[in-house]
C-alpha cells in the first residue's frame, strides 16, 4: 500500500511538472527495480538494533556483494565488514553517465548488478565493466602516465551500485591497511589495462585520419600534419 501511494504522489508530480514521458518512464523504472514493490525505511529498521545486529544484518545483506566483488577476495571479515559498513546504496537506469573522469569526485563504487560501458572523449564504447567490477580513482592518473586518458561509466541497463567516498576510502584505509593495499594493486592493473586500450584506440582514429585525408588528396598536396604521428 505505502509503495502504491508512493507511485501515485509521484504521478501527480510529474503530471503537475509537465514531464516529459520517456522521464516518467525512467523514474518508474527506478522505482521498481528500487523497491520492487515494497516500501520501507531501512533505517528506521535498523535503528531499533543493537550495533552487532546491525553488523550481522549488514553482512548478510551484503553477501552477494562479498562474493561478486573482485576486489574483497583475500580479506578478512574485519576489513569487508569495515567496507559495507561505508557504503551507500545507488541505482542507475540505462542511459545515465554515473562517473565522468573530468569530473572525479574521488568515489569508488563497486557494482553488484548490471553491466556499464566505458565511453571515450569521442563517444566510443571501448570496453564493458560489469558484476564484481569497481570503478573511480584510489590512485593518481599522473602516476602512471594516464592523466590524459579521459573517459565516461555509462550504465548500459538497470545497474545497482556501492559507493565509498573518498573520506570514507580514508578511514577503512587508516583502519585496515590490506584494503588499500589490495585496491591499489586492482587500480595500478586497470591503468595498464586502460593505457593500452586507449593506445589501441588513439592508433586506430590516426588510422582513420590518415585514410581520410588520403581520400581527400590533401596528404600528398599540403603533407600530413606532424601531430597525427606523435
Amino acid at each position: 500500500m505505502k509503495f502504491e501511494s508512493l507511485r501515485i504522489q509521484s504521478e501527480s508530480y510529474m503530471v503537475h511538472k509537465s514531464f516529459p514521458q520517456q522521464l516518467k518512464k525512467r523514474i518508474f523504472k527506478y522505482y521498481d527495480y528500487k523497491y520492487n514493490n515494497k516500501f520501507f525505511s531501512e533505517q528506521e529498521v535498523l535503528g531499533t538494533l543493537s550495533e552487532h545486529l546491525k553488523m550481522e544484518v549488514l553482512l548478510y545483506s551484503c553477501r552477494n556483494l562479498i562474493q561478486r566483488v573482485h576486489a574483497f577476495k583475500g580479506l578478512t571479515r574485519s576489513d569487508v565488514g569495515c567496507i559495507l559498513a561505508q557504503l551507500k546504496q545507488e541505482i542507475f537506469v540505462p542511459g545515465d553517465t554515473i562517473l565522468n573522469s573530468t569530473e572525479d569526485t574521488g568515489c569508488i563504487y563497486f557494482i553488484l548488478l548490471g553491466t556499464c560501458g566505458i565511453i571515450t572523449l569521442r563517444g566510443k564504447e571501448v570496453m564493458h565493466i560489469e558484476d564484481g567490477d569497481f570503478f573511480g580513482n584510489i590512485l593518481e592518473p599522473k602516476e602512471f602516465g594516464a592523466e590524459n586518458i579521459l573517459y565516461s561509466v555509462l550504465a548500459l541497463e538497470m545497474v545497482e551500485v556501492y559507493k565509498l567516498e573518498p573520506e570514507d576510502l580514508n578511514y577503512c584505509a587508516r583502519t585496515h591497511p590490506r584494503i588499500k593495499d589490495k585496491l591499489e594493486s586492482i587500480e595500478k592493473a586497470k591503468y595498464r589495462r586502460y593505457i593500452n586500450l586507449f593506445r589501441a584506440e588513439d592508433d586506430e582514429d590516426t588510422t582513420g585520419d590518415i585514410l581520410r585525408e588520403l581520400r581527400k588528396k590533401k596528404i600528398l598536396e599540403q603533407g600530413l600534419h606532424r601531430s597525427l604521428f606523435e
